[in-house]
């Protein structure tokens, strides 16, 4: 009785052995689902990458320093370099390019056909046409100027501009004419900033997402500090999308390079719901776009 006992518990052990198994292949295979396409401007690599689903690089073009990039509806890229952005075509051919004698971290497409670029050093934003033609210049308010006055900066569809002041540690908000209008103050370095349909604003620092409400207050945090095993080393840009998760990037560092996760995805439960591990291959994560 005691041998026949013995093998039964033996039987369940197995049995529960397979079912965790089982369990984690289901896991698997419903993190396969989450498997994305997106673009990266990869600042130390001098490289924006499109990656595809299988996260295999499909496209590398060279862009000395870049800091922003995105994947237009028609298959050109448009991103910003050290200096000035560019637009190519899929055959590399450059349909539009800016020069410009400050440094450029902040770029994007607009509806009318224009090109906002923020130059950084100059502290000011620019929209240009496809002439290459400055047609609006906005003043940004500022402590810290230079190469810390900001990073990432976006036309709102009011008109307005969410601007990230990396080294004031603030996103402010400004009007069409560049008045001030509201203020997002951080505890660290302010990279990107993202405005809701519902009026929320979204900002990455150096170690949190945080979410913000009409009023100004925080309604919603992801500290990085609580997960060691994502290595962060400084958020920079990141991409809210229309499920609530957001697709956030782990900057790497300058040489020598960090050892951390450089893409992950979180859902408002704080869970980590995606991560793409090749730090080899995209060791400085600067901004993403999710392509739909």
């Amino acid at each position: 009785m005691k041998l026949l006992s013995l093998k039964i518990k033996f039987l369940f052990l197995i049995i529960g052995i397979s079912a965790v198994a089982f369990g984690a292949s289901e896991t698997k295979k419903d993190n396969e689902k989450e498997k994305i396409d997106f673009v990266i401007a990869a600042s130390e690599l001098d490289k924006v990458l499109l990656i595809n689903s299988n996260e295999q690089i499909v496209r590398e073009i060279d862009a000395d320093n870049t800091y922003d990039a995105w994947k237009l509806d028609n298959g050109n890229v448009l991103y910003a370099w050290h200096y000035g952005v560019k637009i190519v075509t899929p055959a590399n051919h450059v349909c539009f390019s800016f020069d410009s004698e400050s440094e450029i971290f902040a770029c994007q497409p607009l509806s009318n056909g224009d090109v906002l670029i923020g130059e950084c050093s100059n502290g000011r934003l620019i929209e240009v046409n496809a002439k290459g033609e400055i047609a609006k210049e906005v003043k940004l308010t500022y402590k810290n100027g230079g190469h810390g006055c900001f990073r990432n900066a976006r036309k709102l569809d009011n008109g307005h501009y969410l601007v990230s002041h990396y080294a004031d540690k603030t996103v402010r908000e400004y009007n069409e004419k560049g008045v001030l209008i509201k203020e997002f103050i951080r505890p660290f370095n302010v990279y990107a900033a993202q405005r809701l349909p519902n009026g929320n604003t979204v900002i990455s620092d150096k170690f949190c997402i945080s979410i913000y409400n009409n009023e100004g207050s925080v309604i919603w945090e992801f500290n990085t500090k609580n997960y060691p095993q994502l290595g962060v080393y400084h958020l920079t840009g990141f991409q809210y999308l229309s499920n609530n998760e957001i697709v956030v990037c782990n900057w790497l560092g300058h040489k020598p390079y960090h050892k951390g996760v450089p893409v992950f995805k979180i859902n408002l439960q704080k869970e980590i719901v995606w991560m793409y591990m090749n730090a080899r291959q995209t060791y400085s994560c600067a901004n993403i776009q999710v392509i739909k």
